[in-house]
Parts: structure tokens; C-alpha cells; sequence
């Protein structure tokens, strides 16, 4: 996919693993008939375009990246939301499996068609209304995973006629800081002493946004390796909530 922070797109010429498909999660895998970007499709299109894909549930995936550590998690959490059990992400991708020595092929596998029915979660995505009564529940801790100017709002956002700051009460946890060489997510326990060290209390429920709903699911990752139990993604994230001029917003003053 494009990546909305660089503009860089991913190029075919980098290659594929041996008897990997390739998932285009702007493409088919979005809400196109949602103003936003990368919105959730509905649990109906999902089934189809992971049984189109030849996914089922009991069967193995594993999940990479061109950028390390990127969107595959977004693929990850919308697999396990819609009920798989056995997903998995590369750590460091496409890259670390080149760095290894691995083969790549030019062209990704085709698929045969399975029947995928999964059920949906209703406590891996959540909406504007429960991001609303989480901001009053001091119990429930909000992370932005954006970077600190634009959490701040002392940097404009990439995407046009969204305003600056933050969810009032929100803890900035810019995505990238979890990350090795901006590739690969941290251990365990770099991501614990991370949080330990931010103040950020894994114990609490965890709601995690960005700009359109890919990089929340970063932290969200990470923020689960860490040890973490209830964590769920804001799908709109800053495109719906900095969009919305009746929602508050925050913007840290030195």
C-alpha cells in the first residue's frame, strides 16, 4: 500500500516470499463507499475477499509487509476481528527476510477461492461514540500513535481539512519509537520497559487511533506482545475525529 506518512508506494520490483498473494488493503481491502480512508469493510465483503484470497479459518497466515512493519498489522488485526485464530506477523517484513538471505520471486501465488466464515468480534474495532464515553472513563486509556508534532498540533496534518491536536486525555505513543530500525517491532520486553518508562499502564483497557486506523494497530500490536488484554482500534481515527469539528480536540501550548 502507499504509505499516507511518506507518500512512498510499494514497488513490485522488491519482490514477493515464494507462494505469498498479495492483499491490497487500499484497494479491496477499505471501504470505498466510506468518505474515510481505510475504513472497515463490512463483515459480509470480508468473508468473501479472504475466501477469495483461499483463507479460512483454521488455516495458518502469515502476514508481511514491504516496509517492515507497516500495514501488516492492520491485515492482522481485521483477520483476527473477523474470528481467525492463527494469524501471524513477519517481524521486519519483507526486509528482514531479504536481510536473511531468502529468495524472493517476482510475481505473487494465485489462489484457489475457499469459503472463509469467520465471525465477527465486536471488541477489536470500535466507534466514535465509545471513544466519547472513553474520554470520561478514566479507567480506559487512549493511545495516538501519530508523531508528536501532529499529536501536539504544532504540525499541520497530511490530510487536508483535518485539524490539529489530539483527543482530550489521549497519551501520544508515536508507532515508530516501538520500532528497531524502523523496521521491526521491539521485544517484549524493550516494549515493556517502553511503557514502564512513558508511564503508560498496560493494565487498563487501551484504544488505539492514528490517521486512518493502519499504524493504531502497530501499538495495538505492540501494546498486546507487551502483555496487554483488552486493546481495541479507533477504525476512523484523526480522519473522522479531527474532521468533526463538534468532537474536542487538544493542542498541547508550551
Amino acid at each position: 500500500m502507499t504509505n499516507p506518512v511518506s507518500g512512498q508506494a510499494d514497488d513490485p520490483a522488491d519482490g514477493f516470499i515464494p507462494g505469498a498473494i498479495k492483499f491490497d488493503l487500499d484497494g479491496e481491502g477499505s471501504d470505498h463507499t466510506s468518505s474515510l480512508p481505510h475504513t472497515l469493510p463490512e463483515q459480509a465483503v470480508l468473508s468473501a475477499l479472504f475466501g477469495k484470497l483461499g483463507i479460512t479459518t483454521d488455516k495458518p497466515v502469515l502476514i508481511y509487509d514491504n516496509s517492515g512493519m507497516f500495514c501488516a498489522p492492520r491485515v492482522w488485526w481485521m483477520l483476527t476481528a473477523m474470528g481467525h485464530k492463527n494469524a501471524a506477523v513477519l517481524n521486519g517484513g519483507l526486509p528482514a527476510w531479504k536481510a536473511a538471505g531468502h529468495d524472493v520471486v517476482s510475481q505473487p501465488a494465485e489462489p484457489a477461492s475457499k469459503e472463509f466464515t469467520g465471525t465477527a468480534g465486536d471488541d477489536w474495532f470500535c466507534n466514535t461514540d465509545k471513544v466519547l464515553t472513553a474520554i470520561e472513563e478514566p479507567s480506559v486509556t487512549i493511545w495516538d500513535a501519530r508523531s508528536r508534532p501532529r499529536f501536539e498540533g504544532s504540525a499541520p496534518e497530511p490530510r487536508a481539512g483535518l485539524r490539529s491536536g489530539h483527543m482530550p486525555g489521549a497519551v501520544n505513543v508515536p508507532f515508530t519509537e516501538l520500532l528497531d530500525n524502523g523496521t521491526t517491532l521491539k521485544s517484549p520486553a524493550a516494549l515493556k520497559n517502553y511503557f514502564t518508562e512513558h508511564g503508560i499502564d498496560l493494565t487498563k483497557p487501551i484504544i488505539c487511533s492514528c490517521g486512518s486506523g493502519v499504524t493504531a494497530c502497530v501499538i495495538g500490536l505492540a501494546a498486546l506482545e507487551a502483555g496487554a488484554e483488552q486493546v481495541t482500534v479507533y477504525d476512523g481515527s484523526w480522519s473522522e475525529w479531527g474532521g468533526n469539528p463538534s468532537l474536542p480536540v487538544e493542542v498541547n501550548h508550551d
